[in-house]
Formats: structure tokens, C-alpha cells, sequence
């Protein structure tokens, strides 16, 4: 008697089971407009980070755009309506991939100047002869070491550095160019940042979103830098920034910016403090959206980008005469 009931009941719940997962595969077979909408509100609901410091109301955004979408709508124009409905949040993490399109919000450093000439620092000021160590292109000009530093994708050792050091020879300052970097490893970031300190150090915090409520947070985590020997340089850098500067390249600025020999000029970063989460809806499109905050070292957020200690710009007749404004300011700086 009780094998036939624990059989049954073994049985019983295989039914269930079954029955769940063929409810969800015609879910995903049948899923309509309403159904992908849904489940991208529900997402960001429950993972987006921001809700609370933005001071964004979500549940009054799906009343705006709910009434747009109808299951009789196509692909094109339903993607249109999710596009516009997360663009409300003004994140540059936060994105919609389809076959056909790609959703972005790009007016965190397009409705600013670019401040960055890749010509002119191509052809003007690494020239021909510049040398390249792992992610990282140098040159020495005008007595001061230059350092471009174009994507967080690659690595950078500290070895990359101390090889470029040693061939520029002795300077008198160090400038390390950020501008358009739109970021890619944390982790690569951080290591190269870490050529420069000499102990290990706190640089920022990480916070957790461990619930589905806009407020269910971890306990702030610190971020370490850990060199592996004394700083590459330790004379003193500028750190050229502008807008472009983005998700992990503006976690490298938040961290470098603790070192007191550091001087940040340019413009303010473009931010991107979030890191991202990746979900997949009914109908296959991919979302990414900004769950687990980052702090800098005095625990305030940097999503909204970085303030430079000096504000410089482009000039436009400069820029025509084939001169970076921002760079020959920090050599002037250094020189001093």
C-alpha cells in the first residue's frame, strides 16, 4: 500500500511537471506582443538597479506605453515601443538586441562635445614610430610620457607598462589618455589601474541586487586594486577624460582618481556605473539592463560619470591646425 501511494504520487508529479513544461513551451511557441511586453516590464522591474536614485517611476511608465502595444502588431513596431519605454531610464547599459535592430540610449555623450580627434592623436602625436604594449600605445612627447588607453577589452600588465616606461626614458609626468573609451572587463581595468598604486587599496564598492523590490540591496562590498610590486610611475599623471569614457573605462577613472598624485582633466566621463544583466524574452530578443551598482571610494554612485579636477575643451581652431587641446593643456600642466 504505501509503494502504490508513493508511485502515485511519484506519477502525480511528473504530470505536473509535464504539465508546466508544455504550458511553457507554448508559451514561447505562441507568446504574443502583450506576452514579450510583459515579461520586459517584469525584467526590469525586478533587476534594474537605478528605480530609487533616479527617482524613476516604472509603474507609471507601463501605463504610458502598454496602451501602445497590441497583439496584432508587428515585430518592427512592437520593438519601437519596448526601444522608447527603456530609453525612459537613460542608460547607456540598457539595451533590446534583435534580428533587425538594436535598442540604445546614446545621449549621455552625444549631446555633449567630443572632445577627441582619433586623427590627430593618430597622426600628430603617437606618430609612427609610437610603441605598443599589450593594450596600451606610447610615445614620449615634449619631455612627458604619453599612454593611450582606447579599450578595456584588452589587457594591460604592468609589465606592458614598465617596458613602455623604460623605452620613452625619464619624464617628466605621465599622461594617461582615456577619451573614447567606451570600456568592456572590469577586471582589465582594474589591473591596469593597480600598475600604478604601490600597496593594496580600496578604490570603490560593489552593492548586490539580492530581491525583486527596487530597495532589496547587499551590504556595500569593497573594491580592491592589488598591485603585484611598487607603482609602475609614481611621479605625477593626468588622466584625459570626455564623455565617451564608459561603463568599466569609467570604473578605471574612479579608481585611479584615488592615487594624490592624479589629476583628471578634460570633461566629465559618460558614467555607466551599473553592471549589466542579460535575460532573453519569449521571442528570442535579448535584453541587458543595469542590475548591481558601483560606488567610488566615498561611496557615492557613478553612474552619471566622473567631474574632471580641470575642465578643458577642444578648441575648434586647434583642432583645424591639427593640435589636441586637451593634450598640449596636460603637457603644459606636467611641465610646469
Amino acid at each position: 500500500m504505501y509503494t502504490s501511494k508513493k508511485y502515485l504520487l511519484l506519477g502525480m508529479t511528473l504530470l505536473s511537471m509535464s504539465s508546466c513544461f508544455r504550458d511553457e513551451y507554448d508559451l514561447l511557441r505562441h507568446a504574443t506582443p502583450t506576452d514579450n511586453f510583459n515579461l520586459l516590464w517584469k525584467v526590469v522591474d525586478e533587476s534594474y538597479c537605478y528605480f530609487d536614485y533616479k527617482n524613476i517611476r516604472w509603474d507609471s511608465i507601463k501605463t504610458v506605453y502598454a496602451p501602445k502595444v497590441s497583439n496584432d502588431m508587428d515585430d518592427k513596431a512592437l520593438f519601437d515601443v519596448c526601444a522608447a519605454m527603456l530609453n525612459e531610464l537613460k542608460d547607456g547599459h540598457v539595451n533590446l538586441y534583435s534580428d533587425f535592430n538594436t535598442s540604445r540610449y546614446w545621449d549621455w555623450y552625444l549631446d555633449y562635445p567630443q572632445n577627441y580627434n582619433n586623427t590627430i592623436v593618430e597622426r600628430e602625436y603617437l606618430g609612427k614610430d609610437c610603441l605598443i604594449a599589450g593594450g596600451v600605445w606610447a610615445q614620449r612627447i615634449s619631455d612627458v610620457g604619453y599612454l593611450r588607453y582606447s579599450s578595456c577589452m584588452e589587457q594591460v600588465t604592468c609589465a606592458n607598462v614598465r617596458g613602455a616606461l623604460e623605452q620613452l626614458g625619464d619624464v617628466k609626468g605621465l599622461i594617461i589618455d582615456t577619451r573614447n573609451n567606451g570600456g568592456g572587463a572590469l577586471q582589465y581595468a582594474l589591473e591596469f589601474a593597480a600598475c600604478f598604486f604601490s600597496e593594496k587599496t580600496v578604490v570603490g564598492y560593489l552593492q548586490y541586487k539580492e530581491g525583486p523590490g527596487h530597495s532589496e540591496f547587499s551590504k556595500l562590498y569593497p573594491q580592491y586594486v592589488e598591485p603585484e610590486e611598487a607603482a609602475a610611475f609614481s611621479g605625477n599623471i593626468v588622466v584625459l577624460t570626455n564623455r565617451l569614457v564608459f561603463s568599466a573605462a569609467n570604473e578605471f577613472v574612479s579608481a585611479i582618481k584615488c592615487l594624490p598624485n592624479v589629476t583628471l582633466m578634460g570633461d566629465a566621463t559618460g558614467g555607466g556605473g551599473g553592471a549589466p544583466l542579460s535575460a532573453e524574452l519569449y521571442n528570442g530578443w535579448q535584453l541587458r539592463t543595469s542590475r548591481n551598482p558601483l560606488f567610488d571610494v566615498n561611496r557615492q554612485h557613478i553612474e552619471f560619470g566622473i567631474a574632471p579636477h580641470i575642465r578643458v575643451d577642444m578648441d575648434k581652431d586647434d583642432e583645424y591646425n591639427g593640435f589636441d587641446t586637451i593634450i598640449d593643456s596636460a603637457i603644459s600642466y606636467l611641465s610646469r
